[in-house]
This record gives C-alpha cells, structure tokens and sequence, in this order.
C-alpha cells in the first residue's frame, strides 16, 4: 500500500501517525499489523481445515488486541476483534498462564 501525508503533518516525520515501523523501516497501519499476525500464525500452524482456520484467525486477532494494549477495556478489544468479551476473558486468562500478556 502506498500512502501520502495530509496537509499539515510533520514533514520530517517517517510514518504516519500511529503506524508501525519494523526493523527493515517498514511502516504498516493496524490493519494490516492484525493482517501480518494473522498470517504468521496460519503460516505457524502448518495445513488446517476452513474452521480451523477461522477459530485461529479470531484467536491471534483477540491476542494482538490484547498485547498492543492490554490495559484496553475488554468490551473495546471485543469490538476491535468482532468477537465476544467472553473470547477476549479467555484469551487473557489463557495469554496470563502462558506469561504473555
């Protein structure tokens, strides 16, 4: 994707605002962050049925929300994920017990 600054935005600036920048000065906007994490899982997680794919492509959603912040209230990450507060509770307790969240 490619993207412009609007007028009025710092020249200097690298990214736009609130974008990420990985290690190769790659920048990428939150969708296409959650799109990558996705795809990393999948690709993780080796050949899977539709429904399989689908349950794991919710669950990394959930868990990227939670991780880029995780003092966010769950009902917000639940509509960020499109899912329920229930998946979110879940994926917290279960991101606590692995020690990741």
């Amino acid at each position: 994707m490619t993207s412009t600054w609007t007028n009025g935005l710092d020249d200097d600036a690298t990214a736009p605002p609130n974008w990420f920048t990985d290690e190769n000065g790659d920048h990428y906007c939150l969708v296409c962050r959650r799109e990558r994490a996705v795809d990393i899982a999948l690709a993780d997680a080796g050949e899977l049925g539709t429904e399989a794919r689908a349950k794991l492509r919710s669950t990394t959603v959930v868990e990227f929300e939670i991780e880029r912040d995780p003092e966010r209230p769950e009902g917000e990450i639940a509509r960020a994920a499109r899912t329920s507060i229930g998946a979110v509770r879940k994926a917290r307790k279960r991101l606590e017990d692995s020690g990741g969240g």
